[in-house]
């Protein structure tokens, strides 16, 4: 009996423990890992706060460019000069960078195609675009034979922001002569957009480039300059310039009448009788509704402009 009673008051005290590991088992898994939870996400949420409202500094952002180190760097690239340039490039669209020194940028931008570090140079080719300083066209010039797309475009589209006598001449010079079509194409925009009338004759000889997107820049860009040279490759944007057809196995149609509505712009710039004929044309029968609406809003704005300048 003896033996009988060990045994019951030896169950009674394994039973007591199982019972109390279940109740930490409770606790953990309905109060602890719940408020664990709780203060990593309260964390998580004050810090990002703390990054959002952290205001990039110039003179840290620029060091930061200079940055070497990370033994990734040769494969990877540096995140944190990503952000840096990234950084950079707000505070100048900003306003608040304007004082940029050009030659560390210019010599960072170097840097980082001599190194292959696709993503900083993006970044440091819009930076050095919106300093505005024209000594910035010679690295930018050289951005535009670079192996990478997207550079050679943001150093087309930072030459059409710096302006300038140097930008504009090498601006006029890729116009005609450069192999990517984007490249072009920026160009004979850029030109157009600054009002550049020393391009007139370059701009004319690319009417006759083999690719449409750059005639019809080139156009739309004459037509800004207040030559009629590209008239008729207006008025056939507007008539031949349709929304993508769907196919039947295809993705939707996408209802992209931009082209159209810039001839319209170009045509009511010229507003000699032939352009207003082909702007009433397109307000009777444009291919979508934002066309004829845009053609009849161009022909109220000749119409007063006609007003205005009358005896």
């Amino acid at each position: 009996m003896v033996e009988t009673g060990g045994q019951g008051s030896g169950n009674a005290g394994a039973q007591g423990a199982g019972e109390e590991k279940g109740d930490w088992r409770v606790v953990l898994q309905f109060f602890v890992v719940p408020l664990a939870l709780v203060a990593v996400l309260v964390t998580v949420f004050f810090g990002l706060q703390v990054l959002r409202s952290r205001r990039p500094d110039l003179r840290a952002t620029l060091d930061d460019l200079k940055s070497t180190g990370g033994f990734l760097l040769p494969w990877v690239g540096d995140p944190k000069r990503w952000q840096s340039g990234y950084d950079l490039s707000l505070l100048l669209r900003s306003g608040e960078g304007a004082s940029a020194p050009h030659p560390e940028l210019a010599a960072a931008f170097r840097e980082a195609r001599r190194t292959g570090d696709i993503k900083l140079q993006r970044y440091l080719a819009l930076a050095l675009g919106r300093t505005g300083d024209g000594r910035a066209a010679v690295p930018l010039g050289e951005g535009l034979d670079d192996a990478d797309g997207d550079t050679r475009l943001y150093c087309a589209w930072a030459l059409m922001q710096v302006g300038g006598d140097e930008a504009l001449a090498v601006l006029r010079r890729v116009a005609e002569t450069h192999a990517d079509d984007g490249v072009r194409k920026m160009a004979v925009f850029a030109l157009g957009q600054r009002g550049d009338h020393e391009a007139v004759p370059v701009l004319r000889r690319a009417l006759g480039d083999p690719d449409r997107d750059v005639r019809w820049n080139a156009a739309i860009s004459l037509a800004r300059l207040g030559d009629a040279s590209g008239e008729t490759i207006l008025m056939e944007i507007l008539e031949t310039s349709t929304p993508d057809l769907a196919r039947r196995d295809g993705p939707a149609a996408t209802d992209d009448a931009t082209p159209a509505l810039n001839a319209i712009r170009g045509l009511a710039l010229l507003g000699d009788r032939a352009a207003r004929a082909a702007i009433e044309r397109a307000s009777r029968a444009g291919k979508s509704e934002a066309v004829r609406t845009t053609a009849r809003l161009a022909i109220e704005s000749m119409d007063a402009e006609a007003r205005r300048s009358s005896p």
